[in-house]
Parts: structure tokens; C-alpha cells; sequence
């Protein structure tokens, strides 16, 4: 990331996530990143490039993850929803209403 490109939701709420598809501190993983997009905000854009090792076979991306980039950048944009729904700081934790 350079000090001009905007700040993934998951490196600003989560910068210690490990998760294999968003996790910025799983150097192995993917680390999607969902950065806010559009004038309001209310967008968000998953920046992810496929390399050759994440292929099923020559050209085609292998489903797990294709899956990975699905589940992580949707649970994110459901998270952003929420917040700026409810008018939080921080995404909610599990319990919350």
C-alpha cells in the first residue's frame, strides 16, 4: 500500500486478522482489501490479483479462491453497510444489534 492509496477497511478495523482471504497480517494469504469508493462512500472495490499459483489450471482461478475473494469482500461490504446504517465508528462484534 502507498501513502496515496486509500485505506482497505480491513487494514484500518483489522490490521491484525490473519484470515487466509482478507487478513493484512497473513503474509501467505490474499489479503483482499475492500477500499471505499465514490463520492459518499457508500461503494466499496475489492483490489486482488491472481497470480499463476492461484490457478485450478492453466488460466482458470481455482473455485476455493474464487470463494475466498466472494465471502471476505462480501462480509466486509455487509460490515460497511451496517455501519454507516447504524451510524458506528467501528464494525459491530458478534452480539451486537
Amino acid at each position: 500500500m502507498s501513502d496515496t492509496e486509500p485505506r482497505a477497511l480491513q487494514e484500518r478495523f483489522a490490521p491484525h486478522n490473519h484470515c487466509f482471504g482478507c487478513g493484512p497480517a497473513n503474509e501467505k494469504g490474499l489479503r483482499i482489501r475492500s477500499v471505499p469508493s465514490g463520492g459518499d462512500g457508500d461503494e466499496l472495490v475489492c483490489t486482488w490479483r491472481a497470480e499463476p499459483h492461484h490457478e485450478a489450471f492453466p488460466g482458470m482461478l481455482n473455485g476455493g479462491i474464487a470463494g475466498a475473494l466472494l465471502d471476505c469482500h462480501s462480509n466486509w461490504t455487509a460490515a460497511h453497510h451496517l455501519m454507516k446504517a447504524r451510524g458506528l465508528e467501528t464494525p459491530a462484534v458478534h452480539g451486537d444489534r
